[in-house]
């Protein structure tokens, strides 16, 4: 008997909605590099997620592997998100270094990422 995760999903969803805030990210298409030119973008792409910031513990800001302003947060989107995709929450600049999908089966049911500044 398989489980639906799909409540569980649509759940998740609204929290992160109600909790969180939406925020547009970019994503950079395909990226070539011309020795004359340097490097350019032949294409960017956005996608709105909504996301939940929280603080870093006390464990991760001991953790030296760690920079000051990375942060972690949960987010629902309908785009998977990809590292490098890169956001302006609350007027700062941030890119995204790690993405955990959270999926018991073949449902996600959200991201769990990794911004940093």
């Amino acid at each position: 008997m398989a489980f639906n995760y799909s409540p569980l999903s649509t759940t998740a969803t609204n929290l992160i909605k109600n909790f969180g805030q939406s925020v547009t990210f970019t994503r950079n298409g395909s990226v070539t590099y011309d020795p004359t030119a340097g490097v350019s973008s032949s294409s960017q792409s956005t996608y709105t997620a909504n996301i939940v910031l929280f603080d870093q513990t006390k464990t991760e800001i001991e953790d030296t592997s760690l920079q000051e302003k990375d942060i972690p947060a949960n987010m629902s989107s309908t785009t998977e998100p990809l590292i490098g995709d890169t956001a302006t929450i609350n007027s700062e600049n941030y890119r995204i270094i790690d993405v955990t999908p959270i999926r018991p089966a073949t449902t996600v049911i959200y991201y769990d990422i990794r911004l940093r500044s």
